[in-house]
C-alpha cells in the first residue's frame, strides 16, 4: 500500500466528566518507531554540540509559548484528565514552569565540571575531574493522572543534559500529550529533538525499547515498571522508576487537628485521589482522634463535585470506569469486614461520568486492601493509634514506600518520625507538596520505585559520569609499577599509613621513608 494510503488509527479523548469526544489524535504506527528513534539520535548528535545557554534558550520559549496559551492548555487538562481547571493551573503548569526555572539557575552549577581533591592525587601529580555528558536519546513515559506536569519535569533536564527525548504519554491522555508536540513544533525546535509517540502502552513502548534507547524513565504501575525493568535489562538500558504508592498520614496527640484535618481532605481528594502519593491511610492519635474525625466528616461534605471547568468545583471525576470500580471494591470490602462509611461511600450521579463520592472509612484494619493497596482514588481510611511506635510500626508495615506526613507542633518529634519511616520522601504538617518543586528528590523505596527524579540528582541522572585524569609525571615510572621488591612494599606501607593512619607513631620515620622512596624515582 503505497505510504499516502495507509491508515492510521486514531485514539479518541474522551472527557471524564461529560463522556463527550474531545478530539481524535493519531497513533504512531508501529513501523515508524524505529526511523523516529534514528531521527531522535541525528538530532541529538547535533544538539550535543549547542551550548547550555542556547539549549536553556529553547526551554525558555517553551515555557513562554505555555504561558502565552495557559487558559486554553488549563481547558485541555481538565478536558482530557478531568482535575479542576485549578489542579491544572497548580499542579500540572505550575510544575513545568518551576523545572524551567530550576534548570535555568542550577544546571550550569550540576552539570559542570567537578573537580576531585585528595592529598594522594597531590602527591602522586593527578589532576582529576567529572564531567558529565549526555546519554543520548531519553525515552520519558509519563502516566495519565498527572499527564503535563510529570513529563515536563522531565524534558527540560534531559534537552539541558545534551539529550533528545522520545516521549511515550498515557493512551487515556493522548490529547494533552499532543500539547508536547505542539509546543515544540511552535517554537520551532530542531526536528527529531523531542518526538511524541502515541499509542498502547505495552506495543509501542516494547518498539521503542527495541528500537534503543539511552535511558528510560518511566512513571506508572508497580507490575508495568516491573516488566519495563526487565525489559531495560536486556540490554542493560539505565531506567529510573516512580511508582505507586500507599502513603501514611500521621497526626500526633500535639497537631494542630483543624490544619490536619484540612490537608487531609486536600491531599486524599486532590485530583479525585488519583495520585500515587495520596494519603491513602490516616493514623491519628486516639487522643485527637475524635475531633480529627468530626473535621474531616464536616470539610469533605462540603466538597463541591463537578465538570472541572467549573472553577467552583473543588472534585472532578476519575479517569475511567475500571479506576472507579477497584475504588468501589475497596470500600465494599472494607465495610463487608467490619468498616463504617461516614461519608461518601458511593457513585456519584450528578454528571454521567466517572464520579465517586469522597468517602471517610472508619474501623478498618490492615485487613483490608483500603489501607494495604493502592486505591487510586478518593477514600480516606481512618485508623487510631497510641503512640508513635505504633504509627511507625503501621507505616512501614507495606510494600509501598513513596511519601509519608507527620503532622506534630514539634520539630523534633517530626524529625525523629521522620529517620523511622521508610519512605522516600517525609513532610511535616503537609503532605506531597514537594512532588511539584524541581529542587526537591522525587522516587520511592521497596516497590515504590527506583532512583530519583527531578532535582540534581535527576538532572545528572540524564548525564552519563565521565572521569577525566591527568598524571603530571615527575619521574619515568611510579612507585606502584614493577618491579615490586622489599623496598618498594616499605615505601608504599609508609605512603598508606601517612595518608589513612593519622593516629599512627613513627610518622616522621615513614615521611622520611616515602620521601627516599620518591627521591630514588627521580634519579
Amino acid at each position: 500500500m503505497p505510504e499516502t494510503c495507509k491508515s492510521v488509527r486514531m485514539i479518541k479523548s474522551i472527557n471524564p466528566a461529560t463522556l463527550e469526544v474531545n478530539a481524535e489524535i493519531p497513533a504512531t504506527p508501529l513501523e515508524d518507531v524505529a526511523g523516529i528513534v534514528d531521527q531522535a539520535r541525528q538530532a541529538q548528535e547535533k544538539w550535543a554540540g549547542v551550548s547550555l545557554e542556547k539549549r536553556i534558550e529553547l526551554l525558555h520559549r517553551a515555557k513562554d509559548y505555555v504561558v502565552s496559551n495557559i487558559d486554553e492548555f488549563i481547558r485541555i487538562i481538565t478536558m482530557d484528565n478531568g482535575k479542576t481547571v485549578f489542579e491544572s493551573m497548580n499542579a500540572e503548569i505550575m510544575g513545568m514552569l518551576d523545572t524551567i526555572e530550576f534548570v535555568s539557575k542550577n544546571a550550569s552549577k550540576i552539570l559542570g565540571d567537578e573537580n576531585l581533591k585528595s592529598t594522594i592525587f597531590t602527591l602522586s601529580g593527578l589532576k582529576s575531574r567529572n564531567v558529565f555528558e549526555p546519554c543520548g536519546v531519553s525515552c520519558i513515559i509519563s502516566p495519565w493522572n498527572f499527564p503535563f506536569a510529570n513529563v515536563w519535569q522531565e524534558i527540560p533536564m534531559a534537552l539541558a543534559a545534551g539529550n533528545a527525548v522520545i516521549h511515550k504519554p498515557a493512551e487515556v491522555t493522548a490529547w494533552v500529550g499532543d500539547l508536547t508536540r505542539r509546543i515544540f513544533e511552535e517554537i520551532g525546535a530542531p526536528p527529531g529533538l523531542v518526538s511524541v509517540l502515541q499509542g498502547s502502552g505495552s506495543r509501542l513502548g516494547a518498539e521503542i525499547l527495541k528500537a534503543g534507547v539511552d535511558n528510560v524513565i518511566f512513571t506508572g504501575s508497580v507490575p508495568v515498571g516491573k516488566r519495563l525493568m526487565a525489559a531495560c535489562a536486556e540490554t542493560l538500558t539505565p531506567i529510573t522508576l516512580e511508582l505507586g504508592g500507599k502513603d501514611p498520614f500521621i497526626v500526633l496527640d500535639d497537631a494542630d487537628v483543624e490544619r490536619a484535618a484540612g490537608g487531609a481532605v486536600w491531599s486524599a481528594y486532590m485530583n479525585a485521589g488519583q495520585i500515587c502519593a495520596s494519603a491513602e491511610r490516616i493514623y491519628v492519635h486516639e487522643k485527637v482522634a475524635d475531633q480529627f474525625i468530626d473535621l474531616v466528616v464536616k470539610k469533605t461534605g462540603q466538597l463541591r463535585l463537578g465538570n472541572g471547568l467549573d472553577k467552583e468545583t473543588d472534585m472532578g471525576p476519575m479517569i475511567s470506569e475500571d479506576q472507579l470500580n477497584i475504588v468501589d471494591s475497596h470500600v465494599k470490602q472494607a465495610v463487608e469486614k467490619g468498616a463504617r462509611v461516614l461519608k461518601g461511600g458511593k457513585r456519584w450521579h450528578g454528571l454521567p461520568g466517572y464520579f465517586y463520592e469522597p468517602t471517610v472509612l472508619v474501623d478498618v484494619d490492615h485487613s483490608m486492601d483500603c489501607m494495604i493497596e493502592e486505591t487510586f482514588g478518593p477514600t480516606m481510611p481512618i485508623m487510631r493509634i497510641s503512640s508513635e511506635d505504633e504509627a511507625v510500626a503501621l507505616a512501614n508495615d507495606t510494600g509501598f514506600g513513596l511519601t509519608a506526613s507527620v503532622w506534630t507542633r514539634s520539630r523534633q518529634r517530626a524529625e525523629r518520625m521522620a529517620r523511622r519511616i521508610k519512605t522516600g520522601t517525609v513532610t511535616a504538617n503537609n503532605h506531597a507538596l514537594t512532588a511539584g518543586f524541581a529542587i526537591c528528590p522525587w522516587g520511592g523505596v521497596k516497590e515504590s520505585g527506583v532512583g530519583r527524579v527531578h532535582s540534581a540528582h535527576g538532572l545528572r541522572a540524564q548525564a552519563n559520569i565521565k572521569n577525566v585524569t591527568f598524571h603530571k609525571a615527575m619521574a619515568s615510572r611510579d612507585l606502584w609499577w614493577h618491579p615490586y621488591t622489599e623496598e618498594k612494599f616499605k615505601s608504599m606501607k609508609s605512603l598508606l599509613t601517612l595518608q589513612y593512619d593519622k593516629s599512627s607513631g613513627g610518622r616522621a620515620a615513614h615521611l622520611v621513608t616515602v620521601a627516599k622512596a620518591f627521591m630514588k624515582l627521580l634519579k
